[in-house]
């Protein structure tokens, strides 16, 4: 090839119509990327609440003090999860019961605010904080002490 790029049909250079298909291209590619790990994120976030909001429930149900035992439990299982959880920040864990006696329901559920990347394109964002809020809910009945 004594030196010469190689040839497309009518002569012409292959290496700037490479160049050319790499700039279209690359920021799709980037963005689907982007879109893959944010799904990533989304999904482990609906995992860890619906879990957390589970440890939370089964804890009240076994407890002499149900509201600060699902609170703390909820925390524990989420910053084990999730480093970095922080009830203050964007972890809320509401707590709702019927009453204290056995057959009485339970109901935890815990909310995660997760950042997203692309602000823009998601409508479900709250606007202000760049956050898409996931929530996790679990329903038990108290069981009786022994």
């Amino acid at each position: 090839m004594n030196g010469e790029g190689k040839k497309w049909f009518g002569g012409r250079d292959s290496a700037g119509s490479v160049m050319l298909e790499l700039a279209l291209i690359m920021p799709v590619l980037l963005m689907l990327i982007a879109a893959i790990v944010q799904f990533g994120f989304l999904l482990n976030a609906k995992i860890a609440v619906n879990s957390a909001s589970y440890e939370a429930a089964r804890a009240a149900t076994l407890s002499e003090n149900p509201e600060s035992d699902a609170m703390r439990a909820a925390e524990a299982y989420a910053n084990s999860t999730l480093p970095g959880w922080s009830m203050s920040e964007r972890l809320k864990v509401e707590y709702r019961s019927s009453g204290s006696n056995p057959g009485d329901r339970i109901e935890v559920s815990v909310t995660y605010s997760v950042p997203v990347f692309f602000i823009n394109y998601f409508p479900a964002v709250n606007a202000g904080s760049g956050c898409i809020d996931i929530r996790g809910s679990s329903l038990m009945s108290m069981e009786e002490k022994e």
